[in-house]
């Protein structure tokens, strides 16, 4: 799905040359939206056929920014742990090469739509051979007994799904792919390349109950999914579209904010263990997103050798004892290291330097 989403590259390249600005790129994007689709439009009643209902719009937008959002944060983990294993290496001994001859008890096949590069994220579980193993002996990895004796998909597999975005957090399964957020999940339905207009879809979403059928080239009903979802979803919050020749796309809205082991009931579990449970900072309230900012400014200040937060509030205080009624330094420059503040916040004169 990537590689077809990169198919537009040197168009959209085209206009942002011409624009110069992301900014000036995004008013492009969005204009048209406004202008020659129905995104902006709102839904008054059911019985619209345009539009979205109220609010529904700025989500869509929302969940695609968190979406690319925690990819970039993965692919900076990756490059810090490749930065960190690259010094490691440096100053690591060379030793000679030690050969190996290991074997892999997994047998599932992983659809043609998925990509599998050999990056390993953080999470993934590295398994090695004892080098007391010899080249006759075959064992099954613990690890891996385990995935299989569960019916869930391995580490190596759930790698795999996470470097597709379609499947980040999810699956890729025979009709769908599926990728999920703390508080929502999308299931993309393939279609026959014919399947161009909505009309030609039928689907319906109930509160724990999916079903997506599409009429054929001889206008025959062909149900794609019909089956129970996992856990509950908000229905009135849910929704669907169409990628004309390619998908439908079935955004659900989680009752509860829960990671999901499977899109429906009936298909392989993945590990949530093996997923990224990490979340977003938009879907924090505004004080912890504020704590966690102050965190972040607190050890880039750090890093760099610079005053905290606290320590900038302390060097504010002192700066306006410095200059108060009745201070003995009113009038001079202001020299912070001959002032103190203990942890109650009183301010004193530091004797060393007075």
């Amino acid at each position: 799905m990537a590689s077809v989403r990169e198919t537009y590259d040197s168009t959209l390249l085209g206009i942002l040359s011409n624009e110069g600005e992301i900014t000036n790129f995004l008013d492009v994007v969005i204009g048209f939206l406004y202008r020659r689709t129905d995104f902006f439009r709102i839904m008054k009643s059911k019985d619209d056929k345009l539009g979205f209902p109220p609010g529904t719009a700025a989500k869509l937008l929302l969940k695609e920014f968190q979406k690319y959002e925690a990819l970039a944060q993965k692919d900076e983990m990756e490059r810090e742990k490749k930065k960190a294993d690259t010094s490691l290496a440096k100053t690591a001994p060379t030793q000679p090469p030690v050969t190996r001859e290991t074997t892999t008890t997994s047998k599932t096949n992983i659809p043609a739509t998925v990509s599998t590069p050999k990056a390993t994220a953080p999470h993934a579980t590295d398994t090695t051979v004892p080098s007391t193993v010899g080249a006759g002996d075959v064992k099954t990895l613990p690890s891996q007994k385990k995935d299989e004796d569960t019916g869930t998909v391995t580490s190596k597999e759930q790698q795999a799904f996470q470097d597709n975005p379609m499947s980040y957090n999810g699956a890729v399964r025979e009709k769908y792919v599926w990728s999920q957020s703390i508080t929502d999940a999308d299931i993309r339905i393939f279609v026959p390349p014919y399947i161009k207009k909505g009309k030609q879809v039928e689907v319906t979403i109930e509160k724990r109950h999916l079903r997506v059928c599409y009429r054929d080239d001889k206008n025959v009903s062909q149900t794609v999914v019909d089956g129970n979802l996992t856990w509950d979803v908000n229905k009135e919050e849910c929704m669907w579209s169409l990628v004309p020749a390619e998908h439908v796309h079935v955004s659900l809205e989680k009752r509860e904010e829960r990671w999901w082991e499977s899109a429906l009931e009936d298909e392989p579990k993945i590990n949530v263990r093996n997923i990224d449970c990490s979340r977003p900072m938009t879907d924090l309230d505004d004080e912890a997103q504020a704590k966690i900012g102050e965190m972040m400014f607190n050890e880039q200040q750090k890093r760099q050798g610079l005053p905290q937060s606290h320590e900038q509030k302390q060097h504010e205080m002192l700066r306006k004892a410095w200059d108060a009624k009745g201070s003995p330094f009113k009038g001079q420059p202001f020299d912070p290291s001959v002032l103190n503040i203990n942890s109650e916040g009183v301010i004193s004169a530091n004797v060393n330097k007075s």
